[in-house]
């Protein structure tokens, strides 16, 4: 995929106040096809899954020759879990499915083995459906040879023994290693104290009454209580203008703005490095569950797509004095179900992986 350069900077009252200006380098995909979504990030470390929500098929593989990949089943509902059956007919293969051991847990199968995994991919090529035992509700096969596919076309195993579709004879010696990660080694900006965060929460709000009412963000005693200021640089505060409760998420509008005049305000947003349904970059506007941590100079959101969270993306920034620069950012547009922490990982960096 070629890379994008996204250059995104705007001069607040004189101060340089940047928000990330670098070109993406080895950008991102995330992609669905039909049943199947693939997610590989900066570092080439790719996601398969399905959107089944009673029966979830979770492929992770990390890029690099050595990498194993690792499946795993996860089925909710009292169904039984006896194997794999592809199109009515079972299928002998290495890994182990069997039912989950209490109500808590739907793991019925995992496997970090390369050999059983492609077993079961290789027979999958042929297949349109798969059940976990005869007569059980099935998922959809299709789209996953697409999406596999550009798994090995992302981490170089075209034709590779190490392949999970394309599987070939070349050794895997020949698959390129992991990309380093970015580093984000540079020295966070000095802590200067705020002399009167109210009012620079106060100003913000009363200069963008506007926006404000545009975004659906009504300004009364509860949420001006929530809304907060954090010391940014030495001349400028980020404010976190609240904009209430929702049913499941707290949404926040952020505001760079001058320490020595509260009104003198510019909106924040930030790009991520996946463009949306409509073919342009995505940006970051509403901070949910968004917070800065001035002390470490982390600015970071968690939005949930659902009150059961199995959606949704989460990020984070660090700042070094001018510019912030995306750390690590994870995305989950479907709705299938899963933890946040299994949302699979669209951008990372050097010990935020």
């Amino acid at each position: 995929m070629n890379n994008k350069k996204v250059v995104m900077a705007f001069m607040l009252l004189g101060v340089s106040a940047g928000v990330q200006a670098e070109e993406w380098v080895n950008a991102p995909v995330q992609k669905v096809f039909k049943n199947w979504q693939v997610t590989c990030n900066n570092v080439n470390d790719c996601d398969v899954r399905n959107t089944d929500e009673t029966l979830r098929i979770i492929l992770k593989r990390q890029a690099g020759a050595e990498a194993k990949p690792s499946v795993i089943f996860l089925q909710s509902g009292e169904r039984k879990a006896e194997g794999i059956w592809l199109e009515g007919k079972a299928l002998a293969s290495g890994i182990h499915i069997a039912p989950s051991q209490s109500s808590d847990d739907f793991n019925v199968g995992r496997s970090d083995s390369l050999a059983d995994i492609q077993q079961w991919l290789q027979a999958s090529k042929s297949a349109q459906t798969l059940a976990l035992a005869p007569g059980a509700d099935a998922i959809s096969l299709a789209g996953l040879s697409a999406a596999l596919l550009l798994v090995d076309e992302r981490q170089g195993r075209l034709d590779n023994q190490t392949a999970l579709l394309k599987v070939g004879n070349k050794a895997p010696s020949a698959v390129p290693p992991r990309p380093a990660p970015p580093e984000l080694n540079f020295p966070i900006p000095a802590v200067v104290p705020l002399t009167d965060p109210a009012a620079l929460v106060d100003g913000a709000i009363a200069a963008n009454g506007k926006l404000l009412n545009q975004l659906q963000c009504p300004q009364d005693d509860h949420t001006r209580a929530r809304s907060y200021a954090e010391p940014l640089n030495d001349k400028q505060a980020l404010v976190m203008v609240n904009c209430g409760p929702g049913d499941f998420k707290t949404l926040n509008v952020v505001f760079i703005s001058s320490r020595d005049n509260p009104k003198e305000t510019r909106q924040l947003t930030l790009p991520l490095p996946l463009n949306g349904t409509d073919g342009k970059p995505v940006r970051e506007t509403l901070f949910a569950q968004g917070g800065y941590d001035s002390a470490v100079a982390h600015l970071y959101f968690s939005d949930r797509g659902n009150e059961t969270a199995n959606c949704g993306n989460n990020g984070g920034w660090i700042y070094d004095g001018k510019t912030f620069h995306l750390a690590r950012f994870k995305n989950q547009p479907t709705c299938q179900g899963g933890l946040t922490i299994d949302w699979p990982s669209v951008w990372v960096t050097k010990g935020k992986e």
